[in-house]
């Protein structure tokens, strides 16, 4: 398949999830990235911050934000670990346990729908695939991309100007 052929289905299917996920939190008045946090909170009960960051790749500031906002709303609780007082520890609460069954069956709804017409093994290929993919990304040292056109690749990554 064509690499700007790829490019675009994961961005659609990236934008699709993030919309639909968006959709079915906001009854809950959680955002995508609260919804995306709880999720990871609840089979990860004690977790802290840093390390669900870590798990999620994704920005500590931003999930200081989005832990402190569904601290709030009473979805999860902070608890100070007792050998790090900095390290906080992450649970869900008893409201945050009424929304697990209703996120995980929307999750299970969206996979339905965008794996319709796939047979097991097939689904089982594509998600192995994409696990593979992002961990390679994430273990990709991205500020190595400039050395790919300090080596003499110029043009491949800056367009001739006439």
């Amino acid at each position: 398949m064509e690499l700007l052929t790829q490019a675009r289905n994961v961005g659609i299917l990236h934008r699709q999830t993030q919309a639909y996920i968006t959709a079915v939190s906001s009854p809950m008045g959680i955002s995508f990235s609260e919804c995306i946090l709880l999720m990871n909170i609840y089979g990860n009960e004690g977790i802290n911050q840093e390390k669900l960051s870590t798990l999620l790749f994704i920005d500590k500031a931003a999930t200081t934000r989005s832990i402190q906002s569904l601290e709030k709303k009473g979805v999860i609780r902070r608890v100070t670990g007792t050998e790090d007082k900095r390290a906080k520890k992450l649970f869900v609460t008893g409201k945050g346990r009424e929304y697990q069954a209703y996120i995980f069956k929307c999750l299970e709804a969206w996979e339905k729908v965008t794996t319709e017409g796939m047979d097991e093994a097939v689904k089982d290929q594509v998600f192995k695939g994409l696990q593979m993919m992002a961990e390679q990304s994430m273990r990709t040292d991205l500020s190595e991309c400039s050395e790919f056109k300090e080596e003499g690749h110029k043009d491949a990554i800056e367009p001739e100007v006439e």
